[in-house]
């Protein structure tokens, strides 16, 4: 019987297995196909994923690269566990593993001297060939919602300040009401807010989060038509061209319930998806097509709030009408 060792999330050899078991922990979720393993006889750590058939795999995706920062190989407790990576391996008789880097690590040739860069700023890996859930229109309203939500907030303070600066202008001088020092500042105060929202979406989409908080809140990314994580810049683009869905009567905005995954305008446009945030990874069973428990509430409360705003606006008008007709 082989005897099968595997990484540890710590790059720590764990085992030794035999191949049912390695088949019950693949099975269990507790490792996936890019966990390193190895077995006396080879030259290197490789991936469970190139043994598909020699450990009578169930499902046997294509060979994934994988690289030595990998965050999908769980910590489960084994025989061997020592402090350091290379003696742990050097007591099975094993090559050496290297120590966990980030996804982003520079080139072996870089200096050892580089510092390692933290877990939570690892670019997400992209895995092609499972399901793909894509956000539909409830659930993209629902993160526009809470997105905006906070952009009020962020704008409000903004504003504010600008605003004191025009009363203390006003204040320092009452001919400078009418001035064009007094525009320029009502037009910055309008170029900041408008900025301030592109940069809050460009800047979150092109996060190794690829989403804002409103779409992590609902569970949903953005991402390019091959999964991968968008650039800034193209976040800023589809920022603005969301403007073109907007002054289309929200045509642009409907088309998500029309087109084939689910796209809107602008996303056509720019070339990117909205899916559930497990799409593109390692457990696409982990998506989820239904609306959810945060969905639900926040656009309840969304339209609770829309209805009040609607039923003010609507006394304001006739208590105008009435003065009027008096």
């Amino acid at each position: 019987m082989k005897h099968w060792y595997y990484a540890d999330e710590a790059r720590q050899p764990q085992g030794p297995v035999d191949a049912a078991t390695l088949r019950d922990l693949l099975a269990d979720g507790r490792i996936s196909h890019a966990t390193l393993i190895w077995r006396d006889g080879l030259s290197q750590w490789q991936a469970a994923a190139d043994f598909a058939g020699e450990l009578e795999l169930e499902i046997a995706p294509p060979s994934v690269a994988v690289h030595p920062g990998s965050r999908d190989v769980p910590a489960t407790a084994g025989d061997v566990d020592t402090t350091s990576p290379s003696s742990a391996a050097d007591a099975i008789g094993a090559p050496a593993l290297a120590p966990a880097t980030s996804f982003d690590a520079p080139p072996p040739d870089t200096s050892p001297y580089a510092a390692p860069q933290a877990a939570v700023d690892m670019a997400p890996h992209v895995i092609q060939g499972g399901e793909i859930v894509y956000a539909g229109f409830w659930k993209r309203v629902a993160a526009f919602i809470i997105d905006n939500f906070l952009l009020v907030i962020i704008n409000a303070v903004v504003g504010t300040i600008l605003g004191m600066a025009m009363i203390g202008l006003v204040l320092g001088n009452s001919n400078n009401v009418d001035s064009p020092l007094m525009f320029v500042l009502q037009g910055l105060s309008y170029l900041a807010q408008l900025g301030i929202s592109a940069v809050y979406f460009a800047w979150f989409h092109a996060s190794t989060h690829q989403a804002t908080p409103g779409k992590m809140a609902i569970g949903i990314k953005v991402v390019d038509r091959n999964g991968a994580t968008i650039s800034f810049w193209r976040g800023i683009g589809r920022y603005f061209a969301a403007f073109i869905s907007t002054l289309l009567l929200l045509i642009g905005y409907l088309m998500v319930a029309f087109t084939g995954r689910k796209q809107a305008l602008h996303d056509l446009i720019c070339g990117t998806l909205v899916v559930d945030k497990w799409a593109y990874t390692h457990y696409p069973e982990r998506q989820r097509p239904e609306l959810g428990t945060v969905t639900w509430v926040v656009l309840i409360l969304g339209g609770l709030l829309a209805l009040l705003g609607l039923l003010a606006t609507g006394a304001l008008i006739a208590a105008l009408g009435g003065g009027f007709g008096r």
